[in-house]
């Protein structure tokens, strides 16, 4: 089992929603999307500036079933092991046996850490959240990040009393801090980083770095790697300053049309894949309920436009 040590060592960098590639006929394109983690190790991710997550949110795991996310977690796996790259894996379900059938999968397959997310179809209850987490650790070695995932179906805002407990439980080396509450998103990274490993899953990227977050989630790698890890590298210089400008140039303009397209549709695959086109990676369409025809010409043409002048960021 990874120890918190192992997990703040390896936890170190930008981390990844890979997307998940599907096929004209919407069946999972497996080649399509471990081709993708090849090509971010062949632009240069490695340990010190990459972490990945296998079929997240990012990944549409909503719309895949158990087998499709075990192939595509495979799949990622194959490359990101091999290369020592640090990796989470999805494994939320509201179905307890396919979250330890997920876990235990994971753990064959040689993914460091898994992200369970508090319930996004009940009601949330602290002590449903607690026992469940207790449950799986019975079954399983792998290691567990607690997560707040707040923007959910549920949007339960988890506090750091939860999070504090989750941590008692034997597998749990991490915790993917956000909140829309700024003050329990800026006091759960500050508390949270000395006692395990930090994902930043919030707005504040170079903040949280300050605040000793040290790894931080976006979407972008999937298409522009070079922009994530040269703040990465800005930062761990402590050139925080510089790390806001190039950050900023690019996230102003990215999040505008990311709340666009969101503004119109479902689903976190749906805004990176339109990118990925442009920028001539494999993307394929969407299952529903995204849809892919908001993205309008107009958007199009933002993106365009955005990318165009990317590298000139960097």
């Amino acid at each position: 089992m990874i120890t918190i040590e192992e997990a703040k060592k390896k936890m170190d960098g930008v981390v990844i929603p890979l997307a998940t590639i599907f096929k004209d006929d919407l069946s999972v394109d497996i080649d399509a999307t471990q081709a993708n983690v090849q090509w971010i190790v062949d632009q240069g991710a490695k340990p010190g500036n990459t972490v990945f997550i296998a079929v997240g949110s990012g990944g549409d795991f909503t719309v895949l079933n158990t087998e499709e996310r075990k192939a595509a977690i495979k799949a990622i796996a194959d490359v990101a092991v091999p290369n020592n790259i640090p990796t989470f894996a999805s494994v939320q379900s509201t179905d307890i046996r396919t979250t330890i059938e997920l876990c235990q999968w994971c753990e064959e397959v040689g993914i460091d850490i898994v992200q369970m997310s508090s319930a996004y179809y009940y009601d949330v209850k602290k002590g449903d959240i607690i026992a469940w987490v207790n449950e799986v650790a019975k079954h399983t070695d792998v290691g567990f990040a607690a997560y707040s995932h707040w923007y959910s179906g549920s949007k339960y805002d988890m506090t750091m009393d939860v999070a504090e407990e989750i941590l008692k439980v034997k597998n749990t080396v991490a915790v993917k801090w956000a909140s829309p509450n700024v003050a329990n998103y800026l006091a759960g990274l500050k508390y949270f980083a000395p006692k395990a490993a930090v994902a930043n899953n919030g707005p504040l990227t170079v903040h949280g770095h300050q605040l000793g977050a040290k790894a931080w989630i976006s979407h972008v790698p999937n298409f522009f790697p070079q922009h994530s890890w040269k703040v990465h590298e800005l930062m761990t210089a402590g050139n925080y300053d510089e790390a806001g400008k190039v950050l900023d140039d690019f996230d102003n303009d990215y999040s505008e049309i990311l709340g666009d397209i969101g503004s119109r549709t479902a689903g976190e695959g749906v805004f990176v894949k339109p990118f990925m086109k442009y920028m001539g990676r494999p993307s394929g369409p969407s299952r529903y309920p995204s849809v892919d025809s908001v993205v309008t010409d107009e958007i199009t043409q933002k993106i365009k436009k955005l990318m165009d002048r990317a590298p000139s960021i960097i």
